[in-house]
């Protein structure tokens, strides 16, 4: 069985490990009143939001389900400053639609740590906003 591969940041496959998957759009317009008593809407800047949150995410790559970048991937690309390319698959084997974006915010919470393995799980959430 092949798990159907949905994100790429900056060329990487992220896992599907425990993922839920968001996006929204935010319109920024402006109203202009005309002489004849119309109004004109002229929309000046539209950027897609896309949310990601992730629960019992393995900080090992190896310890996820389908051996893709994990937390440890994650937390280096929030403490990225510039832009992050991203690529969403929403059809199986599909084009890609490819975004530039900026890390909006990343957070996590530690959920539990096995000494045994050396790997840790955490409750991860990350934002990105087209640039």
């Amino acid at each position: 069985m092949s798990i159907v591969n949905l994100i790429l940041i900056n060329g990487q496959e992220i896992t599907e490990h425990g993922r839920t998957f968001s996006s929204s759009e935010t319109m920024t317009v402006n109203d202009i009143d005309l002489a004849g008593g119309y109004k004109r809407r002229f929309y000046k800047d539209n950027k897609k939001q896309f949310q990601f949150s992730w629960k019992y995410l393995p900080s090992l790559q190896s310890s996820s389900v389908d051996n893709r970048k994990s937390q440890a991937y994650l937390v280096a690309l929030g403490n990225i400053r510039g832009t992050v390319t991203l690529l969403i698959q929403t059809i199986p084997d599909g084009a890609y639609d490819e975004y530039t974006c900026y890390v909006d915010s990343y957070s996590e919470t530690l959920i539990r740590r096995d000494f045994s393995t050396q790997c840790a799980y955490y409750d991860v959430s990350l934002t990105l906003v087209e640039a």
